[in-house]
This record gives C-alpha cells, sequence and structure tokens, in this order.
C-alpha cells in the first residue's frame, strides 16, 4: 500500500540542487517569470520527455519553495500520475513514500532545468526562438486536469479532503463575523483557511466564537483552532476533517526527517510528528529540558513516547546515549530489551527496580558534578570538549501514576532529578493516561517545563499536563498539543505511526550503525 496521498504532498515544501537552484534563478530573470515554480513546472516537463533518471544522488540544498505554489489542487493528480509513470515505464525506483516524491521531483527539476539552459543557449538568448522550441517539445503540462489517471487515482486516500470556504463564511456570518477566504492548505489532519476579517475589531467575537463555529460546521466534539494570519487583517483557522481524510504520518517520512538534519552530540533533537500543515515538528530534548507527557487511553501516547526514543537513537550512537527505561505496565517497552542504549544493560518493571534505577542516576548526576568540579567545567558539553566521555542519560517512565501509587516516595527522586541534572546531561520523560494534581504535583511540574498534551476527558487533565485547556479538544491518535518551550503558547501536531515492527527495524538499524 503506497503511502503517498495527494493531501500529505500539498502540504510539503520542495527543492532542487544548488545548482540547478541558480540555473532556476537565471531563466527566471531571463523569461521574465514572476516565481521559480514558473521554471521548475518547465524543467520537470522537460526531464519527463526523456528516459530514466540517473540513479546518481543530487545535493537538496536549492531553497525551498511549498507545493501549493509548485502545483495546484486541479493539477496535482495529473503531476504525480506523470512522475508514477514515468518511473515505472523505465523501471526506476518505486515512487510510493513522500521521500521518494521529494527525490523524483527535485531531480527532474535538476535535469531539466539544465535541459532548458541548453534550449535557452542554443536559441542565441532569443526569447521567441526558445518558446518555439518548448511549443515544439510540449515541454509544459497543462494548466488544470481534464482527469485523474488511475495511478493518481490509487495513491489517493479514502476520502479527499474537501473545500468548505462557502459553508465557514456562512458559519462566520451566522456568528456575526463578515470575512473572505483568501486561500486555503489542506493538511495531514485539518485545513489551514486564510481568513480576511473586513473589521479587525471583529477579532474578539470570533475567538469567543469558536465553539458555536464548530457546531456550524458540524465538527462534532473538534472546534477550529484560530492563530495569527500571516498578512494584515488575515488570521488562520485550523478546521478539524473527518478520519478518512487524514494522512498517516510513518516511519519513511520519520526517517526522510532525520536523515536531512545534521547530527550534533551535543542535541538530543526529538520529532514526535508533524505540524497541522505536514512539516516535520522538532525541539531539542536536551535544552527543554524535561517533558511531560499525557494523554487518555487511545490517545498515542504509546506511540509518541516511542517516536521520542527512536529520535534518540537515530541520531546518537549506543555510545553517546544510554535510555533508562521504567515500565510498570512491562509491555511498551518490552521491545528495547536487550538494547546496548539500556542504561546498565535492564529494562525496570517494578516499582522496587524503578526505585533502585532512580537513586543509581541520583549518585551518578552527583558524580558527574564531581567530576565537572576537578575539571573546572559547568556542564557536559564542556566536559566533551576536554575529551571528558559522559553520554547522554534519559530517564523515560511509561506511566508514574502507577509507580507513585505504589512507592509515593520514587516523586522525591523524580523531583531531585529534574532540579539538577540539566547540566549533567541527564534528563527526563515522564508520562501518564491519568495526569491528575496527585501524580503531578506542583513541585514536579515546576521543575518539568516541557510539555506535550494528547487527547484527554476533561479540561482539568489539559491544565495539569499544560497549564491550559485545548487538549481535551484534541482528535486522538497522536493529535497533541506541545510546548517545548517555557512560557509558550501549545503548539498542534500529529503523531508519527509506528508498529512494533517499524520500532524493531529502526532499533536494529541504529544497533548497526
Amino acid at each position: 500500500m503506497s503511502t503517498l496521498v495527494l493531501q500529505q504532498i500539498m502540504g510539503s515544501r520542495f527543492r532542487t540542487s544548488s545548482d540547478a537552484d541558480r540555473a532556476t534563478n537565471v531563466l527566471r530573470e531571463n523569461l521574465g517569470l514572476s516565481t521559480k515554480a514558473n521554471v521548475a513546472r518547465l524543467a520537470i516537463g522537460r526531464s519527463l520527455a526523456l528516459g530514466a533518471l540517473s540513479p546518481d544522488a543530487i545535493d537538496s540544498k536549492g531553497m525551498e519553495i511549498p507545493a501549493t505554489v509548485l502545483f495546484t489542487s486541479e493539477d496535482i493528480t495529473v503531476w504525480v500520475g506523470l512522475l508514477v509513470t514515468h518511473a515505472k515505464a523505465f523501471n526506476s525506483e518505486p515512487v510510493n513514500s513522500m521521500e521518494a516524491f521529494r527525490v523524483v521531483v527535485r531531480k527532474h527539476w535538476h535535469r531539466g532545468v539544465h535541459l532548458l539552459m541548453e534550449d535557452w543557449d542554443d536559441a542565441g538568448g532569443n526569447f521567441d526562438r526558445f518558446l518555439e522550441t518548448l511549443i515544439v517539445r510540449r515541454a509544459e503540462l497543462p494548466d488544470s486536469a481534464v482527469g485523474t489517471s488511475s495511478t493518481a487515482k490509487s495513491l489517493m486516500s479514502n476520502e479527499t479532503a474537501q473545500d468548505l470556504s462557502k459553508i465557514l463564511i456562512k458559519g462566520l456570518s451566522d456568528i456575526g463575523i463578515s470575512a473572505e477566504i483568501k486561500g486555503l492548505i489542506h493538511g495531514p489532519r485539518v485545513t489551514r483557511y486564510k481568513v480576511f476579517l473586513a473589521d479587525i475589531n471583529q477579532l474578539d467575537k470570533l475567538r469567543r466564537g469558536l465553539e458555536r463555529l464548530g457546531l456550524a460546521l458540524n465538527l462534532q466534539k473538534a472546534q477550529p483552532t484560530l492563530t495569527h494570519g500571516d498578512e494584515a487583517k488575515t488570521v488562520s483557522l485550523d478546521v478539524p476533517r473527518t478520519a478518512a481524510t487524514w494522512t498517516k504520518i510513518g516511519i519513511l517520512e520519520f526517517k526522510s526527517w532525520i536523515s536531512n538534519v545534521a547530527p550534533s552530540k551535543d542535541k538530543l533533537m526529538v520529532y514526535p510528528g508533524v505540524d497541522v500543515l505536514g512539516k516535520p515538528y522538532t525541539f531539542d530534548l536536551a535544552a527543554a529540558p524535561h517533558l511531560l507527557v499525557g494523554g487518555t487511553t487511545g490517545s498515542g501516547k504509546s506511540v509518541c513516547l516511542h517516536a521520542l526514543i527512536l529520535s534518540l537513537v537515530t541520531g546518537h550512537s549506543a555510545h553517546e546515549l544510554k535510555l533508562a527505561l521504567i515500565d510498570p505496565k512491562q509491555v511498551e517497552f518490552s521491545v528495547y530489551a536487550g538494547s546496548p542504549y539500556l542504561y546498565n544493560a535492564e529494562l525496570a518493571v517494578n516499582s522496587s527496580q524503578a526505585r533502585a534505577m532512580l537513586v543509581e542516576i541520583v549518585a551518578e548526576m552527583e558524580a558527574r558534578y564531581a567530576i565537572f568540579a576537578n575539571s573546572s567545567v559547568n556542564n557536559i558539553a564542556e566536559a566533551r570538549r576536554k575529551k571528558i566521555d559522559l553520554p547522554f542519560i534519559v530517564v523515560f517512565i511509561e506511566e508514574l501514576a502507577d509507580l507513585l501509587f505504589v512507592d509515593k516516595s520514587i516523586e522525591d527522586l523524580i523531583v531531585r532529578i529534574a532540579q539538577k541534572a540539566r547540566a549533567a546531561g541527564i534528563h527526563l520523560v515522564l508520562a501518564t493516561q491519568r495526569p491528575d494534581a496527585k501524580t503531578f504535583s506542583g513541585l514536579i511540574r515546576s521543575n518539568i517545563p516541557a510539555r506535550i498534551a494528547l487527547m484527554v476527558q476533561k479540561s482539568t487533565e489539559s491544565k495539569i499536563i499544560l497549564d491550559d485547556s485545548g487538549a481535551e479538544l484534541l482528535l486522538g491518535s497522536g493529535d497533541m498539543l506541545i510546548k517545548a518551550k517555557p512560557g509558550g503558547s501549545g503548539e498542534r501536531a500529529h503523531g508519527v505511526y509506528f508498529e512494533r515492527k517499524d520500532v524493531e527495524v529502526l532499533l536494529k538499524e541504529a544497533q548497526q550503525r
């Protein structure tokens, strides 16, 4: 089953090689075209007229352009059909994932723009002669699709995301808002509408009317989310869609994100998912420096924890990173048993083992500070620059409520680590499906600044996790609000989906490095 879907493509960004990017800018100026996307379409069409692409890799250092500029919702099926069919016709690598699609666009753009430069030189820089060459070769595709190819149809999700602009305008009018829709982007699970407000004094009325607007749009429990726009008098309304139109983000996209980021031994970059427009969402756990994750059963909390763990092991060797995994349920972390990444080569699966592991980590923390004092350094980064070899230690507790119910004294160890361990390179990720004030005391929450809230049942639970409401309105299945920085507002993201076999594959690949 292909993981390539049209909504995901339209929410992505594309680029070519740095060399082809320069050629694109030259052609844009020579031809008097308004955007690089105009040249890119010509280039891709020019390349599609030829045979198989070179298997050689090319860099992807050209400037990004959004898919909504490169393609349109009317012609995207044609472009996908042509690119996929071209690959099949010439026995090239199958275009069956977002990463494969990005690569094939990049390569066709790279090849095509250099051919166009040759055409321009052959025409002696004469625009009319160059245009005649394009017409003869029919290098450019039609502006709109007259049909949908069977290949492209097979890549679409069960349902196509609909444009609800007219219904949205009526809903806004029903709550007393006069507005225009200036554009939209279909993200993986929500559609972002660019809304122009004729009277900016109606902004507060719009904020107060979001629940009624959700009712008008028949969003059931969910409701639109309001954010600032990128132009004067505009706001963005993110409208949730039905599950049948969602785009699943899986292992291939996850691996692509990590491979495109330069590794850093002093950072702990994690990738819990994508933002509402489908762009990778990432933050540095080392800077966080501790994280609280909460969500009810079925919210996607456990999968989120796997995404965090796999981000870390994919970005670091077992020599650079150790995972202290505490799993009272004895289920979620069993896949990591025997991994060289495990702290002391073991999982803690009951309260006594958890307490012993946390006591040892506190001792390790104090030992590291003694080393720092003797070496005249203040933190793990400075120690590493002096060739003091210390790995990061990240402590994951899968169900904190269960642990504290059995042994309340464990809270003191957690608080001590949270208060002091950052500079020593020791970080906490605490998770629970029962967020309440008893589990997450004020002392714990005040020392765990970064938060991820998945769907919860009540606004009071959302406030425990985020210090704010909103998580009770999430869609479940990995829909989340993330506060990666203290004092920041919650940013919406959609989690990566992993099956157990995906976890096993990524873990094995990491261990073989």
